[in-house]
């Protein structure tokens, strides 16, 4: 129970990587607003974990519109009473593709939500940080640390995390707010199988991935829930402008 007590506003919670923090935060005793732009989904999920007993609360909310946003945190905070952890997983993939032939609307849809989206979650969120000295988990990747051809903007993003995930926790230190990026590797959830499909091989594409990954597996969204857990707890106290990977070695090679 490493998160009795705490308050906790997970974006892009309703599946994949973002759901497993939810349940798995929800189970280690925390107080969980989570908030999606599919609501049908996160409505499931609440009622999924309500009837176990947790206390979750789902909310729809678009983070790249800055008026959604501000009602999101005054929801959160109208509901739990505090913010003492900030996870940023909300965040797109686009299908492979070279960037002479990507449209310009693809670009600034990624670029919108996983950057921009990011960036008004912390800005609005940041002052009820401050009241409890807590921490942001920004959602990176390994695309962020290595070249990734047919995905260069979506790396372009996720770099972009990890950066943003360092200034910031410069930024905050004074006011003891730790902010940290989690950098997973390829993740066995719905947003992986999307990709794969959209590649027009999904087994070839799969065991190019898998080819990558020394640990001989892919991840599963608890694999990365957990790394979250252990960022979101007291026990990364002394933890903050740090880039965890949790890649099964993919970026050792």
């Amino acid at each position: 129970m490493r998160l009795t007590g705490k308050a906790v506003l997970i974006t892009g919670g309703n599946r994949g990587i973002g759901e497993a923090m939810v349940r798995l935060f929800a189970h280690e005793g925390a107080e969980v607003v989570f908030a999606a732009r599919r609501a049908s989904l996160g409505e499931a999920l609440q009622k999924d974990l309500a009837d176990q007993g947790y206390s979750v609360h789902f909310t729809a909310a678009d983070v790249r519109d800055e008026a959604s946003v501000v009602s999101l945190v005054q929801e959160s905070v109208s509901t739990l009473g505090r913010i003492d952890v900030l996870v940023n997983c909300a965040g797109i993939v686009a299908p492979p593709t070279p960037v002479e032939a990507m449209d310009v609307e693809m670009w600034d849809d990624l670029m919108a939500t996983n950057v921009r989206g990011m960036f008004l979650v912390c800005k609005h969120t940041i002052p009820e940080l401050r009241k409890t000295q807590g921490s942001i988990i920004n959602l990176g990747s390994t695309f962020a640390m290595v070249g990734a051809s047919g995905s260069a903007c979506y790396a372009v993003t996720k770099a972009a995390a990890v950066n943003f995930s360092k200034s910031l926790a410069l930024e905050l230190a004074g006011d003891r707010i730790r902010v940290n990026a989690l950098c997973p590797g390829g993740t066995d959830d719905e947003f992986l199988r999307d990709w794969l499909a959209a590649t027009g091989d999904a087994a070839g594409a799969k065991q190019w991935l898998l080819d990558r990954h020394p640990i001989g597996r892919l991840g599963t969204p608890e694999d990365q829930a957990r790394a979250a857990l252990f960022l979101a707890s007291d026990d990364a106290s002394f933890v903050t402008g740090h880039a965890l990977l949790v890649d099964g070695g993919y970026t050792a090679q």
